[in-house]
């Protein structure tokens, strides 16, 4: 059910483009983790820096890894 209809100027991407960028995203939250970590052990003293990049590689991971099993199923 459309709530509105969306304008002819604006380009929507088909499924299988959504499901690449999930995809992508997905693997720049992994990367992202990945980095905080690395980062987290290289300093000695805590840093805030890791602890941002792990933050927003979970909460990257969570979004499109929803929108992946959404679109699978």
């Amino acid at each position: 059910m459309n709530l509105f209809q969306i304008p002819s100027f604006v380009p929507v991407p088909s499924r299988e483009v959504m499901f690449n960028l999930s995809i992508i995203s997905v693997i720049i939250g992994i990367c992202l983790i990945i980095a905080g970590l690395i980062l987290n052990n290289k300093n000695k003293k805590k840093g805030i820096a890791p602890w941002i990049c792990i933050t927003i590689g979970i909460v990257i991971i969570v979004n499109h890894g929803i929108q992946v099993l959404f679109t699978i199923f």
